[in-house]
C-alpha cells in the first residue's frame, strides 16, 4: 500500500515540479511556466508563452498572451462580466463567469468560433483572466486552443492563466 501511494503521489505532484515561475518586473506579474514552455516578449506591454512542440501551435491552435490593458469608467470588471454573459456575433456566452469584487479579478471561461482559409469554420475554447494592478490597468491573461484540442491544455491553461499574480502598482515597474 504504502508503494502505491508514493507513486501516486509522484504522478499528482510531477507537473509541479516541473513547472518555473517567471517574474516580469515591467508589467509587475509572475506566471507558472510549464516545463519547456517559452516567454517571448511580443512588446513593452506584452507578453507570449509558447508551447515547445510546433503541431501545439498550429493543429491546437494554442494561444498564450499576458498582456496590460487600461480600461475606464465605473466597475468595468461588472461591466465585462456582464457583456461576456450574452452572446456576440462568434463568441458563445460564457460558461463561465466569475467576477471577485474583493480581490479585482474576472475569470471567463467561453467558446468562439472563426472563418479560416477556405471557408473552414473552427471554434476555439478561451480561458480569460484579469486582474486589477491599479489605476484603471489590468492585467488580462489570455489562453486559447482549438475546441476538440482544449482537454490536453485545460491543466497547463489553468496553471498559467489561474495561477497569474499581479503586483498592485506601486510594485510594478510601470
Amino acid at each position: 500500500m504504502p508503494f502505491v501511494l508514493s507513486v501516486l503521489f509522484s504522478v499528482l505532484f510531477s507537473g509541479l515540479a516541473t513547472a518555473a515561475t517567471y517574474r516580469n518586473p515591467y508589467l509587475g506579474v509572475t506566471i507558472n511556466v510549464p516545463a519547456a514552455w517559452q516567454v517571448r516578449p511580443h512588446s513593452d506591454e506584452m507578453l507570449r508563452i509558447v508551447p515547445p512542440r510546433q503541431e501545439d501551435r498550429e493543429r491546437g491552435g494554442v494561444q498564450v498572451q499576458v498582456s496590460r490593458q487600461l480600461l475606464r469608467g465605473k466597475e468595468p470588471l461588472s461591466r465585462l462580466a456582464a457583456r461576456y454573459r450574452r452572446a456576440d456575433d462568434t463568441r458563445e456566452p460564457a460558461q463561465v463567469v466569475r467576477l471577485d469584487r474583493l480581490r479585482g479579478r474576472l475569470v471567463l471561461s467561453y467558446r468562439e468560433g472563426l472563418y479560416v482559409q477556405n471557408g473552414l469554420w473552427i471554434v476555439s475554447q478561451q480561458l480569460v483572466v484579469w486582474q486589477q494592478q491599479g489605476n484603471g490597468r489590468y492585467i488580462k491573461a489570455h489562453c486559447s486552443a482549438n475546441a476538440a484540442e482544449y482537454a490536453r491544455y485545460r491543466r497547463v491553461f489553468a496553471d498559467i492563466c489561474l495561477g497569474l499574480a499581479v503586483a498592485r502598482k506601486a510594485e510594478a515597474g510601470a
